[in-house]
């Protein structure tokens, strides 16, 4: 299980987590919710996050978990 958080003081807003994303193909795992897209590459053991179409009220301090 992948996550994308955005920090806001002491707590991490879920944004979109690889739980209920659907395999792609053997040993990936694709989540995407509005901009934000998680690609969980099993294979070869990398994990991408996409971010689009990002505004100035995007801006500020991002995790993964």
């Amino acid at each position: 299980k992948k996550a994308w958080c955005r920090v806001r003081g002491e707590e991490c807003e879920l944004l979109v987590e690889t739980t209920g994303g659907q395999p792609q193909q053997p040993y990936r795992i694709e989540a995407k919710k509005g901009k934000i897209t998680i690609v969980d590459d099993q294979y070869h053991r990398t994990v991408s996050i996409t971010m689009t179409n990002l505004q100035a009220e995007d801006s500020g301090t991002y995790s993964c978990a």
